[in-house]
């Protein structure tokens, strides 16, 4: 009997055990829940000789989105250059079967740099994943910074390169579309989202005119002042930076992953983060400095031995670069010139333009200039991480009128460009 007992007291705790067990199983957690704490909206504008790149890109952000919490939305727009494939939009999910879920596809192809389709897009895109509690802004594809020249038709250079037609070739004259940066800031500010970022994965957007422009649209521009690699930004570890909840460590850490990656040269990208509501202080004290920048641009080659992020000039592809093309500089290494025998101006300049630069990584070398800066003329030892445009003489021998062009953007005026007419 007591050998009974002891088989049915050990079969009730077997028993105990197995329920217990089955207990303590979680259930299967969902991989999206909406409303997002944050949603991540990805534009991918490829209909271009980088449309090659895209796939890869994606990928990565399919791999970069394991890495964060159901709360956290990712969505992507792409446009490829494809007869087959029109352009989608995409949720990534968090999920080993079918990551990228298709929530729409176009029926027919369209100009992704034309700022109505790009309206469009967007509003498609937030309604999506409405009531996120703010949302992030990749921008991916070919950027010129502000740069931007009218055919007539349609404005060429800044953002997209859309060739209209699937082909992968880079054209200078039309059907090739670009989104200039005063348009974008128009859709961006009738969004009617909060942008906590707008990350650049694109060439030589972190730039004192841009910012300036986009200042209403976002809290942070995280962009590089100098041309990227076609490759663009490592997504696999950058997505987990897009959601992280401290500002100050998420610029540092999308900055700093961004920046280890090696371009093709064994360089590192310069890398930066602007917090836009200090642009209207900068341009201020910019202004207050400006009648010193401008004499100082009339002595010999102000120019000489100032970090560059980019030569612009078609010519000068041919002529090894010449001085004509070179048309964004470092702005704290040129204010820094100018001021060389002011000290106290130039610290009080420098307090500012730290308030509003969060975060900036340099390098010695990348692809942009395929030298090693260390080897020559230049030095680091004042790199700002953001670029500002100059007027100068020089720039009549260019084959674009970059000082008239430039008139265009609001930094022009804001810095009083406008007041000091020996200056072309």
């Amino acid at each position: 009997m007591k050998y009974l007992l002891t088989i049915m007291a050990a079969m009730l705790l077997l028993s105990g055990c197995k329920e217990d067990e089955t207990d303590v199983v979680p259930p299967e957690m969902p991989d999206l829940v909406l409303p997002a704490r944050r949603t991540v909206l990805v534009y991918m504008s490829a209909e271009n000789n980088l449309t090659e790149y895209a796939e890869t890109d994606l990928k990565e952000i399919v791999d970069g989105r394991k890495l964060v919490g159901s709360d956290c939305d990712v969505l992507v727009y792409m446009d490829k250059a494809s007869s087959t494939e029109k352009p989608f939009i995409a949720r990534i999910r968090n999920r080993e079967a079918q990551p990228i879920d298709t929530l729409y596809t176009y029926e027919q192809d369209f100009y992704s740099s034309d700022a109505a389709e790009f309206t469009a897009v967007l509003q498609r895109m937030v309604a999506a994943s409405p009531d996120a509690q703010d949302y992030g802004l990749v921008f991916w594809g070919h950027a010129d910074g502000w740069i931007m020249e009218n055919d007539g038709v349609t404005v060429h250079r800044a953002y997209g390169a859309d060739n209209g037609d699937n082909s992968t070739g880079m054209r200078v004259n039309a059907p090739t579309r670009w989104l200039n940066i005063p348009d974008m800031a128009k859709v961006l500010a009738k969004l009617g989202v909060k942008l906590k970022f707008i990350f650049f994965d694109c060439c030589n957007m972190q730039a004192a005119e841009v910012a300036y422009e986009l200042r209403n649209t976002a809290q942070y521009i995280v962009a590089s002042p100098a041309e990227i690699t076609g490759n663009g930004a490592p997504y696999q570890t950058m997505v987990k930076d897009f959601f992280v909840q401290d500002d100050e460590q998420m610029l540092q850490q999308m900055c700093t992953d961004y920046h280890a990656q090696t371009d093709f040269v064994g360089g590192h990208l310069p890398i930066c983060a602007v917090r836009t509501a200090g642009m209207e202080a900068l341009a201020s004290a910019t202004r207050d400095v400006m009648g010193e920048i401008a004499a100082w641009l009339q002595t010999p080659s102000p120019t000489h031995g100032i970090i560059y992020y980019y030569n612009y000039d078609a010519v000068s592809r041919v002529n090894h670069y010449p001085e004509y093309g070179k048309v964004m500089y470092d702005m704290n290494a040129m204010i820094h010139a100018a001021l060389a025998g002011q000290p106290e101006r130039y610290q009080a300049w420098k307090q500012v333009f730290d308030q509003t630069v969060s975060y900036a990584m340099s390098s010695m070398l990348w692809h942009t200039l395929t030298v090693d800066l260390s080897a020559n003329e230049f030095t680091m030892e004042h790199f700002g991480g953001m670029s500002m445009f100059f007027p100068l003489r020089k720039y009549s021998s260019a084959s674009h009128k970059y000082n008239e062009e430039n008139k265009k953007m609001q930094w022009y005026s804001a810095v009083g460009w406008a007041e000091h007419p020996e200056i072309p």
